[in-house]
């Protein structure tokens, strides 16, 4: 079944530029049982792609371009006078909508109160009042099409949600393609068209695809989201909620997507179906996409920068434990002098540095500079630098002087004197592990207990994000199979924030990994 449907979708794009998402989209409504409007402006192939997606079936097909002014005759058909002279009231319905079994409507929503309950109960039930008489019809699909959607919550509103697909259609994003495009389209090819027996198994064998667990709970969380997200929606309004009848007929799309791709279970690609189901107005379909996205990687932004933040927290947390001032053998404290070397003292010369932490280098007046940056108060005609020693004094600068006064992230700048200033030496800190063993080689036992604390805790972080990683690489797998009907941008977007999100929290992983590792050697370093 899938590699002929391949060819069917080959052969529904030929000649037809940047609609491959929206054939496919049309053939599975099809194949569901659904109905589907395609929303855009005119001139963007919408009856043309319900006519091609007609061609697939052995069947009637049906269209008709709907006006404030349409009558039921032109529809349903004209009033049988033989019938009428029998006081019953029938219409002949040969050739008309309920005799087809795919319909194209074009601009639906036009359409009048005198044909939209009839319009309501064949959308819904696929069953035609004719008089007093209940007619099944076998409508496969209702397509339609509309340059606008509803805007309240009236009469359009309750034809609007029987279609169970909502599709974008726009203009040719590349119009230059329009221009050499040749028309080869012959139709659908005899061999490869399904006749009524080929859908009846579809449904039938549809129906025992499986829901897995993880997927059903996707499905009932979005929902659920949604349902809050848009809970304060005015009233009279068009609202966002998923209702019951769209809930269960969507898992039905979603088990015909699985079927017709060769699975006997949903997997995550055919959520993605869902972004052409649960919105109602087309500036909430991103709303949804959130969510979608959110329950299917398990994780929100929040829940992400958080794992990002995990081994930082732990790494900051391990290496606190050695921060302290180096001393020497009797215990005196340790400083920087100003050429980065270990002295006992704690004042002393200097590198003045500027107010970015780069140092201050200078050619001119040796003197002349030094005694500038010592005394910080000068006569008038000098200006402020904005060069501030670490005591808050501020280096001034004659405005004809011609000392010239550089700033650079180097300590030594070829061919400039360093700024040299009397004050406080920068204690010599040790900030991490690494710098402590190098100082002392040996630690402290005092900080075992700490550091299996530290330990403990990393480990529990460890396995929640190899639970998560690994559902992720589950869903990274399930998305690498191609879906028939799941094409363009959003399982793009998807597959990258996925392999994204998996790339990092491995590396959260690889991070943790390293602090236990530190553990283990500080450990070890102690008991030598």
């Amino acid at each position: 079944m899938r590699k002929r449907l391949e060819k069917i979708i080959d052969e529904l794009n030929i000649s037809l530029v940047e609609r491959g998402s929206h054939t496919r989209l049309a053939l599975l409504t099809a194949l569901a049982g659904e109905n589907m409007i395609l929303v855009g402006p005119p001139g963007t192939a919408k009856s043309e792609i319900s006519r091609r997606v007609a061609e697939v079936f052995d069947t009637k097909y049906f269209e008709y371009l709907l006006t404030k002014f349409t009558t039921p005759e032109e529809l349903f058909g004209p009033v049988s006078i033989r019938e009428l002279e029998q006081d019953n009231f029938r219409r002949k319905t040969d050739g008309y909508l309920s005799d087809a079994n795919i319909v194209f409507l074009d601009e639906i929503f036009k359409s009048n109160s005198s044909i939209l309950n009839s319009l309501l109960t064949i959308l819904n039930e696929k069953i035609y009042h004719n008089g007093n008489l209940k007619e099944k019809t076998d409508i496969y699909s209702i397509i339609s099409a509309s340059n606008e959607l509803p805007t309240d919550s009236g009469e359009l509103m309750a034809l609007y949600d029987r279609f169970l697909l909502r599709v974008v259609v726009d203009y040719v994003k590349e119009p230059s393609k329009l221009l050499t495009l040749e028309d080869r389209y012959r139709g659908i090819s005899q061999d490869l068209k399904l006749n009524k027996e080929t859908l009846e198994e579809i449904g039938k064998e549809s129906k025992k695809v499986e829901v897995p667990h993880h997927i059903a709970m996707i499905i009932l969380n979005l929902k659920e989201k949604l349902d809050e997200h848009f809970k304060d929606e005015i009233k009279g309004k068009i609202q966002e909620k998923v209702s019951d009848r769209k809930l269960v007929k969507s898992i039905k799309l979603l088990k015909t997507s699985a079927y017709t791709n060769g699975r006997d279970c949903l997997n995550i690609s055919d959520t993605l179906l869902l972004l052409h189901c649960y919105w109602n107005k087309i500036e909430n379909r991103d709303v949804i996409k959130k969510y979608l996205f959110e329950e299917i990687i398990k994780l929100t932004k929040e829940d992400l920068e958080n794992y990002r933040n995990i081994s930082r927290v732990w790494s900051e947390e391990f290496n606190g434990l050695f921060k302290k001032q180096r001393v020497d053998e009797n215990g005196t404290p340790l400083y920087y002098d100003v050429d980065n070397k270990l002295v006992d003292f704690s004042y002393g010369d200097i590198h003045v540095m500027d107010k970015y932490g780069d140092y201050v280098h200078y050619k001119g007046h040796t003197e002349y500079v030094k005694v500038l940056a010592e005394l910080g108060n000068f006569d008038y005609g000098y200006i402020d630098s904005g060069i501030a020693t670490d005591n808050g004094k501020i280096v001034w600068k004659y405005e004809c002087s011609p000392v010239e006064v550089v700033t650079s992230a180097e300590r030594e700048l070829e061919g400039y004197e360093r700024l040299v200033v009397k004050g406080n030496l920068k204690p010599a800190n040790i900030e991490s592990y690494e710098e402590y063993i190098k100082a002392y080689t040996v630690i402290s036992a005092n900080l075992i207990p700490k550091m299996e604390g530290i330990r403990r805790n990393i480990e529990e972080e460890i396995i929640e994000i190899r639970s998560v990683s690994d559902y992720l690489n589950k869903v990274r797998q399930s998305l690498k199979a191609e879906n028939l009907w799941v094409v363009g941008d959003d399982i793009k977007e998807l597959q990258t924030l996925v392999e994204k999100t998996y790339e990092g929290m491995n590396a959260s992983l690889l991070k943790l990994e390293e602090v236990t590792d530190k553990i283990d050697r500080a450990k070890v370093s102690s008991e030598r």
